[in-house]
């Protein structure tokens, strides 16, 4: 039978079957340090005995095979952060998975609050704007969840564990139980889980996702890391072109087209010397 691994600890992974039932299994062999959630395994008899190729594997911490992220932040309490939704998506980005800008309690917000996304939107990423507090937009995260293996991060105080309660299934949650441990924060998650959701989809918070470290971007790189430059990079006169201080430079002059945002180019410049600088 192949499965999915949910989780592992304490020596055991629990692995759901096609229908997502759950098993406590165990692994023979040397590969037990080698599964992770998200890895797809073979099972025999309760024993995993085969590990599938993954397509991506994320390290700290470890999760196979996703492809989705959903980077969570709020509009209030805590403060929307713009430099830290940047350098999210810059880590997301270099690892070549989905971004899916996700603001949370907008219940808080003040009247025209969705000006300051309008840049991440011509960039053509996908955001979403909920409030979980009161079940406001949730149904259309939902839908494209589902057939995706996704993670959350973000800081602490979002709404992440509140989130996922409302993203999981019901009928997939052991009653008082799950509800209670995912209704106790994101301070007390000691390991990755995931969780079913609609439509053959998987959910989990990733505990430790949130360093944000990026020391291991070269400078020359980052330009690929913001959507909205894509269009102008083969246009400036320098090949090498860094978009900082070059003459001649199509990116400098898409922002002072008002085609590129100042806010975003912006951003570009302060990580662009904090990796020159590392």
């Amino acid at each position: 039978m192949k499965g999915f691994v949910t989780k592992a600890i304490g020596g055991f992974f629990y692995v759901a079957d096609e229908k997502e039932n759950i098993y406590r299994t165990t692994i023979r062999g040397r590969i037990r340090d080698t599964v992770y959630p998200g890895d797809y395994v073979e099972l025999k008899d309760e024993v995993i005995e085969k590990l599938y190729p993954r397509k991506s594997l994320l390290y700290r911490p470890a999760i196979a095979n996703v492809d989705q992220v959903l980077i969570v932040l709020s509009v209030a309490n805590p403060e929307f952060d713009r430099r830290l939704l940047d350098r999210f998506l810059i880590i997301v980005e270099k690892a070549e998975l989905n971004p899916l800008i996700v603001i949370n309690k907008i219940d808080l917000a003040e009247e025209g609050f969705y000006e300051q996304f309008k840049d991440y939107q011509a960039a053509d990423y996908q955001l979403y704007f909920l409030s979980v507090k009161e079940k406001k937009g949730i149904e259309d995260l939902k839908r494209d969840l589902g057939e995706h293996i996704n993670v959350l991060t973000g800081p602490s105080g979002v709404g992440k564990s509140s989130l996922i309660n409302e993203l999981v299934a019901e009928e997939k949650m052991k009653v008082g139980e799950v509800s209670k441990r995912l209704k106790r924060g994101v301070h007390t998650t000691r390991h990755v889980e995931f969780l079913a959701v609609e439509n053959r989809g998987w959910v989990a918070d990733t505990p430790g996702f949130t360093s944000l470290e990026i020391k291991h971007i070269q400078p020359e790189e980052l330009t690929y890391f913001y959507p909205e430059f894509l269009p102008f990079l083969d246009k400036c006169k320098f090949r090498t072109c860094s978009h900082t201080h070059e003459p001649n430079c199509a990116v400098k002059a898409a922002v002072n087209d008002s085609l590129i945002s100042v806010d975003r180019y912006d951003s570009y410049r302060n990580f662009y010397n904090e990796l020159q600088e590392n």
